[in-house]
């Protein structure tokens, strides 16, 4: 049973119209009727109180909804995916300060950090589980983060282009001095 008949049927065994349970809820009579008919789906905020409100367990009231599950559960992930990119965020900027204060140049080893991003860039592309992320990124943010990703390699690209083509010409100069 998906959420939105859940609602209904208990507030039905209630005998509560979808005014009642919206003055409850301190929301308006609309927002019941959507979540009602599955065209909008209520605040967790709002799934907890209902689920008390009708005097059964959060899991009684959404597990059978297991596309509803299936959103929270990602969304939850995605959180967590978030959290970690700010951590990671903040400390390359504590890093990047650091360098600068003791003076480093930044050019002589952006190279070793280009690589390790381009292998940890790989590492998290099998990681992801794309089929989730695309229900909950939308199409135009994850188009903005490849770019943007992308831009950033294109010194490694450079590098690893270039170190490919000097081989084949270190390659052809060995082979015809034999």
């Amino acid at each position: 049973m998906d959420l939105g008949s859940q609602i209904r049927k208990q507030r039905e065994d209630k005998k509560w119209s979808q005014q009642v349970l919206a003055d409850k809820l301190h929301i308006s009579r609309q927002s019941i009727s959507k979540w009602e008919q599955n065209t909008a789906l209520p605040s967790f905020t709002n799934i907890v109180t209902m689920s008390e409100l009708f005097g059964i367990s959060l899991d009684e009231f959404i597990k059978s909804d297991t596309q509803l599950v299936e959103k929270i559960d990602a969304k939850m992930k995605m959180s967590k995916i978030l959290k970690a990119i700010i951590i990671s965020a903040i400390i390359a900027f504590i890093m990047f300060i650091g360098l600068k204060i003791s003076s480093i140049d930044v050019y002589n080893i952006s190279s070793y950090f280009t690589d390790l991003g381009a292998v940890f860039l790989i590492v998290i592309m099998f990681k992801l589980d794309w089929h989730k992320l695309d229900k909950i990124v939308s199409r135009h943010i994850i188009v903005l983060i490849a770019v943007t990703v992308i831009l950033f390699l294109i010194p490694a690209i450079n590098d690893f282009i270039m170190s490919v083509i000097e081989g084949w010409k270190q390659a052809v100069i060995d082979s015809n001095f034999e």
